[in-house]
Parts: C-alpha cells; sequence; structure tokens
C-alpha cells in the first residue's frame, strides 16, 4: 500500500463534514473523564494523577494510531509523523525551542535561581516521562484533531478546533490538586487568564505543525522549553516521586504504544 504524505496544499476554509470527525472530540472527552476521577479522591488527588496522567498519555497516542490506521486507512503520515519535511520541522522546533529556552536561561541566571540537574536516576525518569507524555499531547492535538478537521473543514479551523480543544484541557485538572495555590482553584481566574494563555500557545503550535506539516516541530518545541522551564528550582524535574516505579512503569506503557505500531503497521502490509 502507497504510503500517502501529508497536504502540501492549504485550502484555508472548506466544507466536507464527515463522522469520523466526532472521533477525536469522544476521545478527549473519555480522557477527560478519566482525570476527572482524581476528584474522587480528595486530598489524595496528586496521588491518583500521577496514575491517571499516564493512562490518559497512553490514550492519547493509542487511539488516533489505531483510528489512522483502521478507518482512515493512511500511514502515520497523515497525523504528521514523517520524514518528509523532517528537516524544516528540526529547524524551525528546535530553533524556537532553543530560542524560547535559552531566554528562560538567561533570565533565571539574572534573577539568581539558575536550573539545576536532579540527580541521574530521577532525571532519567522526569525525562522519559516528559517524553511520553509532550508525544502524546503533540500527536493528538496538532496531529490527529488538526489533521482530522483540516480534511474536513481547512487549515484554518483545524488550527483553531486545535487550539480550543488544548486551551480547554487544562479543566480537566482545575481544581483537581489541593496543593494548588487557592487562586488557581477559581474558574473565573480560568476564564479571565489562563485560557487566553493556553488558546495562544494551542494556536500557535497547531500553526506551526500545520506550516511544517511535520510534528517533529511542535514535538522539539514544546519538548525543549518543558524541560528548561521545569529544571528551575522547585520544578517537576526536582520532585519526581518513586523514580523507579515512573521509569519502569512509563517504559512499559511506551512498550504497548510500540506493540500497537508494529501491529498496525504489519496488519497494514498485509491488507496492501
Amino acid at each position: 500500500m502507497i504510503e500517502h504524505p501529508p497536504q502540501s496544499t492549504f485550502q484555508a476554509f472548506k466544507w466536507n463534514p464527515r463522522w469520523g470527525n466526532l472521533a477525536p472530540i469522544v476521545c478527549w472527552l473519555a480522557v477527560g473523564g478519566i482525570l476527572q476521577l482524581a476528584r474522587l479522591g480528595g486530598t489524595a488527588a496528586p496521588s491518583l494523577l500521577e496514575w491517571l496522567n499516564p493512562i490518559a498519555d497512553l490514550v492519547y497516542l493509542v487511539v488516533p494510531i489505531l483510528f489512522c490506521y483502521r478507518v482512515e486507512k493512511e500511514s502515520l503520515a497523515f497525523l504528521g509523523v514523517s520524514r518528509k519535511r523532517l528537516w524544516l520541522g528540526l529547524i524551525v522546533g528546535g530553533g524556537l525551542g532553543i530560542i524560547i529556552g535559552g531566554i528562560t536561561l538567561v533570565t533565571a541566571f539574572f534573577s539568581g535561581n539558575p536550573p539545576s540537574l536532579p540527580e541521574f536516576f530521577e532525571m532519567s525518569a522526569y525525562l522519559v516521562r516528559v517524553i511520553f507524555h509532550v508525544a502524546a499531547v503533540e500527536l493528538f492535538y496538532r496531529g490527529w484533531v488538526a489533521a482530522r478537521f483540516e480534511q474536513s473543514f481547512g487549515t484554518l479551523p483545524a488550527i483553531l478546533v486545535s487550539g480550543l480543544l488544548y486551551a480547554l484541557s487544562p479543566l480537566f485538572l482545575w481544581g483537581t490538586d489541593p496543593n494548588t495555590p487557592a487562586a488557581y482553584l477559581s474558574l473565573t481566574y480560568y476564564w479571565s487568564s489562563r485560557f487566553y494563555w493556553f488558546l495562544t500557545i494551542g494556536v500557535f503550535l497547531a500553526g506551526l505543525a500545520r506550516f511544517t506539516r511535520n510534528l517533529a516541530t511542535s514535538f522539539l518545541l514544546v519538548l525543549i522549553t518543558t524541560v528548561i522551564g521545569e529544571l528551575m528550582p522547585g520544578g517537576p524535574a526536582h520532585h519526581v516521586e518513586y523514580p523507579g516505579s515512573t521509569l519502569i512503569g512509563t517504559l512499559a506503557l511506551a512498550g504497548i504504544v510500540a506493540v500497537v505500531l508494529w501491529m498496525s503497521c504489519r496488519s497494514r502490509k498485509k491488507t496492501g
């Protein structure tokens, strides 16, 4: 079966709705339901999220892959995972990540709070976890959601829908962590401030991914800036609970994704 490359031409608007456009929305709502289960734990919410977040990431990775191969009958190039234009994605995503990350580093050094590396084992667990999480988020929002809606409604609606869902996704975690400052537990604060910030980021990243036609762009940009930001004193990189179980668990989930991908590719070749 011939691999179909991602579309190389932009069509701002069109109208060709399909039932498959509902699939990402249903998956998004299902993941939100999984994360909302943390509310049932009360003060144990942070511990529950340590287990639920990786499961949500697994869904964000596996479902688009299966849908792409089984329903769309396409390769992962449909989602933006392709060697085509990879160089452009590496240059744009890596370059912007280094620039933004560099600004963060300079600001941190001048403020007297430079980043620091955790112990090797803790750092390894953190890196594996954050790579898995960023890959899941990018494949879902900038890959599956954007590709599905661009196919039916054009590039601009795809970018806007991808950015909107990304901006609404923090509501799944809003108020589940009792250690979060009270201001962040207020929905009024979210809608008046954080929503527009997340929407801007989501639209920007989706636009970059659609422009380069490769998810390496948004993946590298988010990964570099996330790691640099979370290495700051007190950041998540320094608070990995149970690094051993985190490392093993994340690698096990990555193994599930690899098996699903391998079986899907094998089935596709047999069909072809």
